[in-house]
């Protein structure tokens, strides 16, 4: 078969433009397809980025970067009823992460890519992936692209791997609900909505806050962030799907109620909602098959370890080592074997950090981590800073009797503890 392009990479956000970036650098032709009207229309993410992986993608070129704020605070906050707990982490010298607007970065970083020359097909919906002879025909509403290699960076919904038999369903959009129960690659346990809002609300001072709040996403399974931008504010909510079942709010007004309950006032400058993958490490899918490389969102590479949730280092990183190791491909002549992908995510952080967070991620699927635990640290600091007269109540008597109040195991309390450590 004549090939159009070395590679075609599918999806125009983090995961895409870095592996189109990495492998343009590395001499080989690249396109890519990317539904969007631009870079960033179709992506949502909390807006806060750890910047390792866009260093070692650009090195210093990362400081022209439309960043906003570096990110020198960190604040917990829990509510459970009308209690509050919060504790915050300072550190004025980090240059560990910012926050970021999306719509900004993402349309920087694919000019990025098109200043090496690579082709970005916007609008563009691919519609089905073939193969032909020993490569791929890629479908899309423009034409037909031969290739004898795609980098899939297409979001959770991964419809490459399914157009190519990588996942059980090609298609799920209008699968009924008793389907999608029982498909092992599309179970609602495996994912999250993710519903943000950008406010007209100018921070205070010269570097940028993230809070993680838990308790107020209304019973649901999930927790809160907001983010100090320029000149604007950040919020908003990762929600799992299999806890959405008998809520009848919509997206926006849970997030609307969220935002309530905070307290923030401004003007509602952008809304956006979209699906993320929620995948412990031994239930990851597919990364890899003959003449496809799986990267981002798509091959499930959010890490959730209790202090950060990442998502974009993943990204940026995995399509990074997808460009290089499509140079390895093209370089060994057969594009069947495409487990060097695989060894190079094995010897990466992506791999080692799921990993390590694959233990305290099942803390975030069951409800005493949204109910119960917030409950016994709201109770059990009331009756330490409560002065009544009474006898001063032992810490650890008043500790045993809140566990003991909601009902939780000392043998369930000691594994989720282990869990965490």
């Amino acid at each position: 078969m004549d090939y159009d392009v070395d590679v075609a990479v599918i999806g125009g956000g983090l995961a895409g433009i870095s592996a189109a970036i990495t492998a343009a650098k590395n001499g080989l032709s690249v396109i890519v397809l990317e539904r969007g009207e631009h870079s960033g229309s179709k992506n949502v993410s909390g807006g806060r980025m750890y910047i390792h992986s866009l260093k070692k993608l650009l090195g210093d070129h990362y400081r022209d970067a439309p960043l906003e704020l570096p990110i020198k605070k960190e604040t917990f906050e829990i509510y459970t009823g009308n209690h509050k707990a919060s504790f915050s982490f300072e550190n004025k010298d980090s240059e560990n992460s910012y926050s970021i607007l999306r719509s900004k970065f993402d349309a920087w970083f694919a000019s990025e890519a098109e200043n090496l020359g690579v082709p970005i097909s916007y609008s563009t919906l691919v519609s089905g992936i073939d193969r032909e002879n020993e490569g791929l025909v890629v479908r899309s509403d423009r034409g037909d692209i031969k290739t004898p290699l795609v980098i899939e960076g297409d979001g959770a919904a991964a419809f490459a791997s399914r157009y190519l038999g990588l996942r059980q369903e090609k298609s799920f959009k209008m699968q009924p609900v008793e389907n999608l129960q029982n498909n092992q690659d599309f179970m609602p346990k495996q994912f999250m909505l993710g519903v943000k809002e950008i406010i007209d609300k100018k921070p205070e001072g010269d570097y940028g806050e993230a809070k993680t709040i838990l308790g107020l996403s209304d019973g649901i399974k999930g927790g809160g962030f907001s983010y100090t931008n320029k000149e604007t504010t950040s919020i908003g909510l990762t929600l799992k799907l299999d806890s959405l079942e008998g809520h009848d709010e919509k997206s926006f007004e849970i997030i609307e109620d969220f935002r309530e309950k905070l307290g923030i006032e401004g003007k509602l400058l952008e809304y956006s909602a979209h699906m993320i993958p929620f995948y412990k490490f031994e239930t990851l899918p597919r990364r890899y098959a003959d003449n496809i490389l799986v990267t981002g969102d798509a091959a499930g590479f959010l890490i959730n370890d209790g202090f950060t949730i990442r998502g974009m280092d993943n990204a940026i990183e995995s399509g990074r080592l997808a460009g290089e190791a499509a140079k390895k491909i093209k370089d060994s002549g057969n594009f069947n074997d495409t487990f060097v992908y695989e060894q190079m995510l094995e010897d990466s952080f992506i791999l080692k950090d799921m990993q390590a967070a694959s233990r305290i991620s099942t803390l975030f699927g069951n409800e005493r981590t949204f109910d119960a635990y917030p409950k016994i640290m709201a109770g059990i600091l009331e009756r330490m800073f409560t002065v009544t007269g009474n006898p001063r109540e032992n810490i650890k008597n008043v500790m045993m009797d809140e566990i003991k109040k909601n009902n939780i195991g000392y043998y369930t309390l000691l594994q989720d503890m282990l869990k965490v450590i």
